[in-house]
């Protein structure tokens, strides 16, 4: 019976989360439209998104919660979970990684602040050399002395650099 009535607190316990939840979220999002009147139309399926995220969350805590309360052993659902959660968490960083540097060489085609053959210097790092090879994820500079240097393409946002202009040759 004690089982019983935890299973239904708990259930009560969830539908009252995601209540609050849901004002929250619909407040939140009047907010947003109130102070950014001209924002996308979609941040209303934002709105949406983040709620069913949150109910699915809660409900897979609600479900943990009552295999507990009827006894089963709940550890291997927590460290599945966890183990699923670090995945995930590994596989968006390097697909961000990913998209990061593709995302710039398309950005660096069109504006175009490094050009094969160019030399470059990239600061505080100090690395310097000529474009040689330019793909999607990288950019090669060949150094002086011979030796290449593979610059990831999301490095010519985040430092400084400084090109020599066409035409001229930097003195070594």
């Amino acid at each position: 019976m004690q089982r019983l009535l935890a299973s239904i607190l708990l259930i009560i316990g969830y539908w009252i989360i995601t209540r609050i939840l849901d004002k929250t979220i619909g407040r939140l999002h009047g907010l947003f439209k109130k102070f950014l009147p001209h924002s996308s139309p979609a941040s209303r399926s934002y709105a949406a998104i983040l709620q069913r995220v949150m109910r699915w969350a809660v409900g897979l805590l609600l479900l943990i919660f009552i295999l507990g309360a009827w006894g089963a052993n709940v550890s291997f659902l927590w460290t599945t979970a966890v183990g699923m959660l670090t995945i995930v968490g590994v596989g968006l960083l390097a697909t961000w990684t990913m998209v990061s540097n593709i995302t710039a060489r398309f950005f660096i085609w069109f504006w175009q602040p490094v050009r094969l053959g160019q030399r470059v210097e990239i600061f505080p790092e100090n690395l310097c050399g000529r474009v040689c090879e330019e793909n999607l994820m990288f950019t090669e500079l060949r150094q002086d002395d011979g030796r290449i240097i593979i610059i990831p393409n999301n490095l010519f946002f985040q430092r400084v650099t400084r090109r020599t202009p066409e035409g001229e040759e930097q003195e070594s």
